[in-house]
């Protein structure tokens, strides 16, 4: 085996070598390639399903937060809605202190309310100074022992009954009866008004 025979040899064992080092390099490449499109892909979709999920949460919270202000505004017309009741009815009760006839008639049945209610014969009657003189003929038709108070009060009608002695009093004044039965009556103008 001659020199060149030998050199061709080397040669020919070396390439060989080279085309099987790159052909395992070309293989190791390629394996570590697809196994970086694999984690790339699956790192894009994890980000995305995250995305997706931030997402769908803040859509949620949004919604949550629309549909709250939605029941608050609502709410806040509702309430104005029986506020504008309350505010006719106290005018139609003032209207009623025009009504002499029936006026008298509620100051007489007021009257004869607080007077039950403190469990006293003798009491004294305050009035509106607008209405002492309706309050003062419904007294004379009662007993000698309800009398009108020298005082008068501040308000749209009705009156207030007040033991001799001062220490207990019924307010049977319009306004005070209807903020004493407002709760109840909130109630019952919702369902009149709200409700079908």
């Amino acid at each position: 085996m001659g020199i060149d025979k030998i050199i061709a040899k080397i040669k020919s064992d070396a390439n060989a070598e080279v085309q099987r080092i790159k052909a395992e390099t070309k293989q190791d490449v390629d394996k570590i390639l697809a196994e970086a499109e694999k984690k790339g892909k699956q790192e894009y979709a994890n980000i995305v399903e995250r995305g997706e999920r931030d997402i769908e949460a803040i859509s949620n919270r949004i919604k949550s937060g629309a549909r709250m202000d939605a029941r608050r505004i609502v709410m806040e017309a509702r309430d104005q809605g029986i506020s504008q009741c309350f505010t006719e009815a106290v005018k139609s009760l003032s209207d009623l202190t025009n009504k002499t006839k029936k006026y008298e008639t509620v100051l007489k049945n007021l009257i004869q309310d607080g007077i039950e209610v403190l469990g006293l014969d003798e009491v004294i009657i305050i009035s509106a100074e607008r209405d002492r003189a309706i309050v003062k003929k419904v007294v004379s038709g009662m007993s000698d022992k309800v009398v009108m108070g020298k005082e008068s009060i501040d308000s749209i009608g009705g009156v207030v009954i007040r033991s001799k002695s001062g220490d207990v009093t019924v307010n049977n004044t319009f306004e005070t009866i209807l903020e004493r039965q407002k709760n109840d009556l909130r109630s019952e103008v919702s369902k009149i008004l709200y409700e079908r």
